[in-house]
Parts: structure tokens; C-alpha cells; sequence
């Protein structure tokens, strides 16, 4: 079995194209994870920000926060 770094290696070779099909061959095999929250998610965030218990921050603050500005 080829090891990740030869893998990367040929991928690196690839045309645009082929790059496009094989991330989508890659995600196509991955386990379902969800691409984001759900509905009710939103509405329960929004209703947070809505009553006051959390207070929104803007996305520089954010990034501050966890460590990347």
C-alpha cells in the first residue's frame, strides 16, 4: 500500500480535473458529517442572541480568540 506522502506526491501530478475527481472520490468516502448546523440549531442560536443570554462578537474577535489574527 502506498504510504500518504507518495500518495500526495502523485496527486501533486494531477491536472486540475483529475485533482477535482479524486477530492470528490476522497469526500464521497468519508462517513456523513454534517456541512453545517442544522435548522434547529440556528433557530436555538438565534433565540440566545435574541434573549440576551449570549452576546454576539465579530469575527476579528474571534479570530483573536482562538489565536489566529
Amino acid at each position: 500500500m502506498a504510504t500518504l506522502l507518495e500518495v500526495t506526491k502523485q496527486a501533486d501530478t494531477l491536472s486540475i480535473e483529475e485533482k477535482a475527481g479524486l477530492v470528490s472520490h476522497i469526500l464521497d468516502s468519508l462517513p456523513d458529517a454534517p456541512l453545517g448546523p442544522d435548522d434547529e440549531e440556528v433557530m436555538h442560536r438565534d433565540e440566545e442572541m435574541d434573549s440576551g443570554d449570549v452576546q454576539p462578537i465579530s469575527h476579528d474577535q474571534f479570530l483573536a480568540e482562538i489565536g489566529r489574527e
